[in-house]
Formats: structure tokens, sequence, C-alpha cells
């Protein structure tokens, strides 16, 4: 903005110097037509009539006269090109640090106004506070009613923000529902930004008539205070604002959320844990292990899920609730579960053929149009009979979209792969809906038959399950039997297929491989006393 001015200032100075210059020069000019025409009249006198030298004389004046007023008005078209270039200006300025939508300042607008503000307190030893906030909901607004709704509903939380929150805020829109505000605070008090952040919330919180149409949505909130004597600059408090406002959006809190080290001590253990997911696929760390799946009666062995591993070179082995919702969240999980299920039908090729190998699908592949053609893939490549493959597929997952479904069923049933439905009893299926899919397996989750021994309603959810699957000519495998008595009451109950560590945890494909091996020579028996275990014949 000073350079702006003191360029001003240059424009106008020159201005005047040329409006002088024309002038001296246009009164030199009259000098010297005036000056010749009298010489003219005193040496040629008697020849030359006076009439005729006062004639120049005046044509001359004229001219001069003419000559100054077309220097006067080519400086006011000069000062009038100036002041418009000068508005243009200060109106891009304007416009590349304000958000056009609503008004407030856009993200190079709050860097700029943050900057100001943490250099107005400086000495004044108090805190810049920065809240990042962001809204709930927004997308359905839109998606429902429209972008000029939502438009004019972001119009108007800016409005009452503005109005809400002490003058010397710095409030932003960064992006489609993400807001920036930056306050001062004292030392030793927080309170007016806790307010500040709780004002923020009711103002979005509340329903608003636009044209008849009500709209609301929520936000989260997160906070991050920065003493005005840290050497961190506004774009590292920035980040700690939206580290808070992580967690809040990860706890669904509706309160503000501070931030604190041990926060972006773990953003920090995610991003490593992402850098090293990533080499991990790119040098196979990821490997399947094998879940036995038994006949409930005989104890023979009928089959196996994969459950996938991370062989990490200096952590060991990790177990999949570490790293399986980070390869979903970073758009990984597809590539992870493809390598897995390739290595797992390649291990298993050679078992007996009776036995089935049961492969997890995440709701995120099922959403995968070409999901069939990559499992045919995997199949072909191994040399793996399709016959022999299991599909599993979530509950929730499968009935969120019930057309798309039973596409993906008939194409994996095209192919001779089975399907089985995962976590039944979690989700929100119909009888109906179970009859219009061709599944060969129904799953009962595991959460039922853990609480079996000490609550009447999971026995009775058993029996009925195990019933319903006779019933639809579907048989039902029940996971997590766990020990002798869960194993004894689920069969009192009717099950007939079941898993769990009762009959041994998952392991690596050479040692399922021994244990098949040595169940082929003889029944093993193990230290826990389960059934019997020896391969299907």
């Amino acid at each position: 903005m000073r350079t702006l001015i003191s360029a001003n200032s240059r424009t106008e100075a020159a201005r005047r110097d040329l409006l002088v210059v024309l002038i001296l020069v246009s009164a030199v000019m009259l000098l010297i037509w005036n000056g010749g025409s009298l010489l003219q009249i005193a040496t040629e006198g008697r020849s030359a009539s006076f009439g005729t030298s006062m004639k120049v004389a005046a044509t001359a004046l004229i001219l001069n006269v003419a000559l100054i007023l077309f220097g006067w008005r080519r400086y006011v078209d000069l000062q009038h090109e100036a002041e418009l270039r000068a508005d243009g200006e200060r109106r891009a300025a304007i416009m590349a640090s304000t958000d056009s939508l609503t008004g407030l300042a856009n993200r190079k607008g709050f860097a700029d106004g943050l900057q100001q503000l943490n250099a107005e307190i400086s000495t004044a030893g108090r805190h810049v506070a920065i809240l990042s906030v962001q809204l709930q909901r927004f997308k359905a607004v839109n998606d429902r009613h429209g972008y000029d709704v939502g438009d004019e509903l972001l119009r108007r939380l800016a409005s009452h923000i503005r109005q809400e929150l002490p003058a010397d805020a710095v409030i932003a829109r960064l992006s489609g529902d993400e807001f920036a505000v930056a306050v001062a605070c004292d030392c030793d008090n927080r309170e007016r930004v806790e307010q500040a952040g709780e004002a923020l919330l009711r103002i979005l919180g509340r329903s608003y008539d636009i044209d008849g149409t009500l709209a609301q949505v929520g936000a989260f909130l997160g906070i991050a205070v920065q003493p005005a004597a840290s050497d961190s600059r506004p774009a590292d408090l920035l980040r700690r604002a939206d580290i808070a406002l992580e967690r809040a959006r990860s706890a669904r809190s509706a309160r503000p959320v501070w931030f604190d080290a041990s926060m972006e001590q773990a953003l920090i253990a995610r991003s490593e844990l992402e850098h090293a997911l990533r080499l991990g696929l790119e040098h196979d760390q990821f490997v399947p292990f094998f879940e036995p799946q038994v006949d409930l009666r005989s104890g023979e062995i009928i089959g196996f899920e994969v459950l996938a591993r991370w062989q990490h070179p200096t952590r060991g082995m990790i177990r999949p609730d570490v790293f399986i919702p980070v390869a979903e969240d970073i758009g990984l999980i597809g590539l992870l579960s493809e390598k897995v299920i390739g290595a797992a039908l390649a291990a298993a090729r050679d078992w007996d053929a009776k036995l089935t190998i049961s492969v997890n699908i995440s709701p995120t592949q099922l959403s995968d149009p070409c999901l069939t053609q990559k499992i045919v893939r995997l199949l072909e490549e191994a040399g793996f009979p399709a016959e022999r493959l299991i599909v599993e597929i979530t509950e929730s997952s499968l009935f969120a979209d019930l057309e798309l479904a039973r596409s993906i069923a008939a194409a994996l049933k095209g192919h001779g792969i089975s399907l089985a439905l995962d976590d039944f009893g979690t989700g929100f299926s119909s009888l109906s809906q179970l009859r219009s899919l061709p599944l060969d397996m129904i799953k009962l989750d595991r959460s039922f038959v853990t609480t079996l021994m000490a609550e009447r309603q999971s026995a009775a959810i058993v029996r009925a399950v195990t019933t319903l699957g006779s019933a639809i000519g579907v048989p039902v495998m029940v996971e997590g039997i766990e020990d002798a008595p869960t194993h004894a009451a689920v069969l009192a109950l009717g099950a007939r297929r079941g898993q769990g560590w009762y009959f041994g945890k998952a392991t690596s494909a050479d040692r399922t491989a021994e244990l098949l091996t040595r169940n082929l020579a003889g029944p093993l028996e193990a230290p826990t006393s389960p059934p019997r275990l020896r391969a299907a014949s």
C-alpha cells in the first residue's frame, strides 16, 4: 500500500511539472511571436501597415492560447487515466485478498491480516489465537436445495459471524466450507477465545430461512494459541488449529477442541505410517495370514479366511486394525487388498481341492466397477479355481446400494465365485433383501458370540440366524469361538460351521501348509483341547 501511495505521489508531481512546462513554453512562444511582430513594425515602418502587423500578432496570440488549452486538456486526460489506473489497482488488491461470495478475507487476506495482528500485539505481551472451523452437512445443503441456497447460506453465516465477533478479529473463508478466525487474547486469560469459539458454533448451528427453504448446518472447531514471543510462523499456528479441528471432527465434538502437542505427535506418527505403508506396498511387505474355518461337529478344516498382515522390517508384524484404516483414508486399500489376495491364492493353489479361501472386500472396493474383473484376473494369474474362492462383503456396505450389490453378486456368480455376507446382524438387511441376493454363506458377527454365555439375547440371535440360514438354504458361519464352552453352546444352538482362536489363530502360508500336512498324517490335538482338526476329505 505504501508503494502504491508513493507511486501516486510521483504521478501527481509529474502532472504538475508537465503543466508548468506547457505554460512556460507557451509564454516563450508568445513573446517570440509578439517580439517578431513588433520588430517587423519598427524596421519596415513605412512599407508595412500597422494593421497587418497587428493581425499577425493576434494570430500568434490565438495559436498560443490554443496550445495552452490543448496542453491543459491533455493534462486533465492524463490525470483521469492515472486515477482510473490507481482505482483499478486498489480494486485488484482488494479482490486478491477478499472472498468474492461472503466479503470475508480469503486465504491471502487472512495471512496478511494475521501478520498485521501479530505485529500489533507483539510488544503488548499478548497471544494470537486461531480458530479453524469446518461446516457439517454443507454439501448436503447444496445437493438437496441447490447452490443458490448454499451460497446465500454462506453469506448469512458470514454476516452473523462479523456481527458476533470482536471488531479486531480477522475473519476469513479459506475454502468452500472452511473458515478461520484470528483474535488477540491475554496471556493469562483464554476465556475470550473460548467464548468466540462457542459463539461461532452457535451461529453455525442455527437454522436459516432462505426464500422459504429451511437450511441448517453444524460445525467442528479447533483452536491453537501462540505466545507473542514465539518464533513460530503464523502459518504454523494455522496448521496447529487445523490439527485440533481434525481431532474435533474425528471425535464428533460439539465443543471447541484446543490443540496440544500430543495431537501433533500423533499426526507425525500418522504421516510416518502413511509413508511406511507406501514403501511396504512397493516392497511386498503385506502378506496373507490364514484363519481356519471348521465343521463344528467333526472338527474338519473346510477352509480359511485370509487376513492381511504387515511384515515391517523394524517394527515386526503389524495387525490390520493399525494399517487398514490408514490405507482406506489414503486410497491404497484396493492395491493392498489385491496384493494380499493374489499372494493368498498363489499360496493356497496346491492345497486340498475341497478347501475354500475367503477374502474380504472393503466398502471402497465395492464401489469399483472393475472389481469383478480384477478378482478374475487374480484368479487367472494364480491359477486358482474360481469355485474355491469366497468373496466376503460386509452387510452395511452391501445393502448401502442394493442394485450395485445385485450386479456384483451376479457378476461374481457368473464366474463361479461364491459370495458371503460378512458381519451379519450389524447392518440393516431385511429378509426380502437376503432372498433377492444369491448368497452362498452368512457370517454371524462375532459380537453375538463373544457375549453368548452372558446375555440371553445373544443366544436367541444365534439360534434365530442359524434357523434362518437353514430355512433359506444358506449355511451360517459363526465367528469368534474362543473357548470350549462357547463351542458347545453354538453347537447346541444349531450352528454347524465356525471359526475363532479356539481352532487356531491366523498364521502364515508356510505354517498353514505345515498344519495341513500334519492333519493329513493324523489328527492334531491343540494344547487348548479344541476338537480334532483335519483337512476335509
